[in-house]
């Protein structure tokens, strides 16, 4: 199976100072009345399932033609780590644990993932923590794993283990006959890679004319790279990982979305933007100009490997209020989303490509500490799960994204939903964000500053319109749905 070009532009990228693995921790409650040996049991039933794709695919990269994943027969105990807390097993200790179980990289000669079986939690807990590897990987696939692995039944007593595949990447490996029926000759997919690059082309070309034109009018919130404010403390720091998590209820979110009339990701990233801010403040760093935000976007489009975008996007000025912070980033959100709209799925995966190349080409390089950053912070905001979830009848208390600093982002954040709870992890380096807890408590206040804002005044602000993009009359349109997403 060929890779997609957007799939394995991640190899090149890869180093130590871009690791391009993430990890995804899952936290389960067993069910009430559960022997003491529950979840060894349950592993030992998880260890006799097939391995699916793409947990069986290994990378292929050659100079004589197109890379490509490898079908390969599985060594289960390569990929399986198992651990067990010492007492007393808390949540702290957790996230530790799963700190440190992700530093270690990703084989390119095997089939690139790990899972760390983690017991020994209080209340008789336990959880996994699955890495994975950015090519064949996007936020949007691994919550389409968990909703096929898991059930929404308590009583639901089968399951499948995670690395049994997942049905995007198992249908590209094994399609069936009516799949195989549809696909296109070799000569016409041929001609459509030659048309679609052609396409992709045209649409950068106007995606950069249209962004030229509206830097030089001071029209627009999207960013060019290398332009974000320095927020470093020093420029060669520690490289050591810090983490954070703060947990919203749902319901407030959505209550202070529906007065503001802005999309719940425009008010979480005001959040975070004013956080940040008041954190940077704190550390007596003061942006001269606005936050840099990289901004991965979900491509509604068929298919396994990547399926995303993503613009820079310029936040609120360093000394707007809350109001106007919002205003601004709802603004900005609009015009980066109707630029990756307005281009073909093709064009829209090229943009994303030249972005992430240009973001990460001076770490590659070595030089990123002596040259300003394309981003601040990446933002990531996956689909949520709006109920809950179980394995063989055990609870999935909650689950936590685990993503390195990298393609000149410092500060990582990750946005989603889970049953009746807002999540925001918070992920960097100590010589950026020397106390992630601190960082955590501004972002609680920031949102109670802003509910507080609206609270009182429902449906005050006025949001920047958003204008679909044009097609010429009688022509097929080629947008792509786009939403903010998880990487």
């Amino acid at each position: 199976m060929n890779m997609t070009l957007l799939d394995m532009s991640w190899f090149p990228l890869e180093s130590k100072a871009i690791p391009v693995h993430g990890g995804f921790l899952h936290v389960f409650t067993p069910p009430p009345g559960a022997r003491a040996d529950y979840s060894r049991r349950l592993l030992a039933t998880m260890k006799k399932r097939a391995i699916g794709a793409p947990f069986n695919l290994r990378p292929r990269l050659r100079l004589s033609g197109l890379p490509y994943w490898q079908e390969v027969e599985v060594d289960l105990a390569q990929h399986l780590v198992e651990l067990r807390l010492p007492a007393p097993g808390n949540d702290q200790q957790l996230r530790d644990a799963a700190a440190q179980a992700i530093q270690e990289p990703l084989s390119w000669s095997l089939p690139l993932w790990r899972c760390h079986w983690i017991e020994g939690l209080q209340g008789g807990r336990f959880a996994f923590l699955l890495v994975a590897h950015h090519s064949q990987w996007d936020g949007m696939a691994i919550f389409r794993l968990m909703s096929e692995s898991m059930s929404q039944s308590a009583q639901r007593k089968t399951f499948r283990a995670p690395w049994q595949g997942v049905s995007t990447w198992m249908q590209q490996v094994s399609p069936d006959k009516e799949s195989k029926a549809r696909r296109p000759s070799a000569l016409r997919r041929a001609l459509g890679t030659v048309f679609g690059a052609v396409g992709a082309a045209t649409d950068m070309g106007k995606a950069y004319s249209r962004q030229n034109l509206r830097l030089i009018t001071g029209k627009g919130g999207i960013a060019l790279p290398l332009a974000a404010p320095e927020t470093r403390l020093e420029r060669n720091g520690s490289g050591e990982r810090t983490y954070g998590l703060v947990r919203l209820p749902l319901t407030r979110v959505k209550a202070l979305a529906r007065m503001t009339r802005c999309s719940f990701n425009d008010v979480m990233t005001t959040v975070i933007d004013a956080a940040y801010t008041r954190y940077l403040d704190e550390l007596d760093i003061t942006a001269s100009k606005p936050l840099v935000a990289m901004v991965p976007m979900a491509l509604k489009t068929a298919g396994a490997g990547n399926q995303i975008s993503g613009a820079l996007v310029r936040l609120g000025a360093p000394r707007s209020d809350v109001r106007t912070r919002l205003s601004t980033i709802h603004g900005a959100m609009s015009t980066a989303k109707r630029e990756i709209g307005a281009m073909s799925p093709a064009g829209a995966k090229l943009y994303a490509m030249i972005k992430m190349g240009i973001a990460a080409f001076p770490d590659m390089l070595h030089i990123g500490e002596r040259l300003p950053a394309t981003a601040n912070l990446l933002i990531s905001n996956p689909y949520g799960v709006p109920h809950p979830l179980h394995l063989n009848g055990s609870r999935l208390d909650y689950f936590v994204p685990m993503m390195g600093p990298s393609l000149g982002a410092r500060l990582m954040v990750g946005i989603w939903t889970y049953a009746d709870e807002t999540f925001m992890s918070l992920t960097s380096i100590r010589s950026v964000v020397p106390d992630v807890e601190r960082l955590a408590w501004l972002v609680q206040q920031a949102f109670d500053e802003l509910e507080r804002e609206f609270g009182d005044e429902p449906n005050q602000l006025s949001p920047v319109p958003v204008k679909a993009a044009r097609n010429k009359p009688g022509a097929r349109t080629r947008r792509p749905a786009v939403r903010n997403v998880g990487a």
